[in-house]
């Protein structure tokens, strides 16, 4: 079999991954040319990022101050986006991306546009110890600025957990990887993250590995500790499960911190009892920086920069704050903050916290995978260089992208029934297409 093939189970033919690929880009440019931004114009900004990470009030007054409109075009997955980018001249001038993987593995592809700084006049507002987490991904912090953050941790309703086992360890990462406790909820539900670049670290630090090691002792460490919670598990994946924490239909997830404050306000909205609460793991605490960065095709460039600084500014960086709920990168803003939020344990953790914040290279997970082959929740084993994907069809093309380039020998593309089903508007296009 060739290096660039895709084995599509049904029917057991064999499609060319670069086939696939082109289709894919296609497919994704024809959608824009009909949905996405227009051709840009000197006072017009296209944004792109995720849909509830700029309230209306925000962008009206940076529309009254600077007379520049703003088209705000949202995504609902950084691969989706990842697609977009990729497919060139997207006509986006301003982006939030994911620090890791995303960003750190387009910088050397040539994605994003350095950052003329000498245009950032309220950059020092910026949380010191986060902008030194992103030069982890882009060291100088030449492409990007952190906008908003969060943490990896437990999501959980401590009516049922303490219902079943009253002195249940929150704090730690036990309550899922340790088989005799995490059995005990499966009645009440336990999720995890479908993302192996999120589930791989965790598990790493929990096992108290420096970090995430390519030495394949380690990997079958890490792979046989969720080999044996995975009976446990009711659902693998990294939407949705928010609202079933809400609904009381899950008890125990990993998660991550923004999705534990949408669970908490959602319960309150449906008035069913319903409390959640959050716990930062004593073993490891990961985070994730969504970041501004601008295009390499960006036409409004001067425009971008206008709105990163405006949105640093204390006030701008207060009403978002306030508007979302989620952490922002602007320390002189979280100054200004209600003492409810500013004082919120799940948003902005305490320094004790802080000082066990990790961040693991994105790049080293997917090298650790490729290499060795191993069992995590977005695919099955792999040998022989052979990499199963469990994957929704928008991750196709960046993840064949990444295999290819890195030399895998094939990618099966795995459950394609359920990836490429008929009621999917995609299967025919593809079928056309192939």
């Amino acid at each position: 079999m060739s290096s660039d093939s895709l084995r599509w189970r049904e029917g057991q033919r064999v499609i060319s991954g670069s086939r696939l690929a082109c289709l894919a880009c296609f497919l994704l440019a024809a959608c824009g040319s009909a949905s996405g931004p227009q051709p840009d114009r000197r006072k017009v900004l296209n944004l792109y990022s995720w849909a509830e990470y700029f309230q209306p009030s925000v962008l009206h007054e940076f529309e009254a101050e600077t007379g520049i409109k703003v088209n705000y075009s949202v995504f609902d997955s950084n691969d989706v986006a990842e697609t977009t980018l990729s497919a060139g001249n997207s006509g986006f001038d301003l982006v939030t991306v994911n620090a890791s993987p995303h960003l750190g593995r387009q910088i050397p592809k040539g994605l994003w546009r350095p950052l003329d700084k000498s245009q950032l006049h309220n950059l020092g507002n910026v949380d010191a110890k986060i902008l030194q987490m992103l030069g982890r991904v882009d060291p100088g912090n030449r492409y990007a600025i952190p906008y908003m953050w969060g943490t990896t941790g437990l999501i959980y309703n401590p009516d049922k957990i303490r219902a079943i086992m009253p002195d249940a360890p929150v704090d730690s990462l036990d309550m899922v990887f340790r088989p005799d406790i995490v059995a005990r909820f499966k009645s009440c539900g336990v999720s995890v993250l479908s993302s192996w670049v999120d589930m791989l670290p965790i598990i790493s630090g929990y096992l108290g590995q420096p970090e995430l090691s390519a030495n394949p002792a380690a990997l079958t460490a890490v792979t046989a500790t969720f080999a044996r919670v995975r009976p446990a598990l009711r659902r693998i994946t990294a939407s949705g499960y928010y609202d079933q924490l809400a609904r009381g239909e899950l008890c125990l997830a990993i998660g991550y911190s923004a999705d534990a404050t949408v669970a908490q306000r959602r319960a309150a909205e449906l008035g069913n009892g319903v409390r959640i609460e959050y716990s930062a793991p004593r073993e490891t605490v990961p985070m994730y920086i969504d970041a501004y960065a601008i295009p390499a095709t960006a036409r409004n460039v001067d425009a971008a920069l206008r709105f990163i600084d405006f949105t640093l500014r204390p006030d701008i960086g207060v009403q978002i704050a306030h508007g979302t709920g989620f952490a922002i990168a602007n320390a002189a803003a979280v100054e200004r903050l209600e003492p409810e939020l500013r004082n919120n344990h799940i948003v902005y953790p305490p320094p004790e916290v802080r000082a066990r914040f990790t961040a693991c290279d994105a790049r080293l997970v997917e090298s650790a995978k490729l290499k060795f082959g191993v069992e995590t929740p977005f695919g099955g084993p792999t040998s022989s260089g052979m990499l199963t994907l469990h994957c929704p069809p928008e991750q196709v093309y960046a993840l064949t992208s990444f295999l290819r380039d890195n030399g895998a020998e094939a990618v099966a593309v795995a459950d394609i029934d359920y990836v490429f089903s008929k009621d999917n508007p995609l299967y025919a296009k593809l079928e056309a297409g192939l």
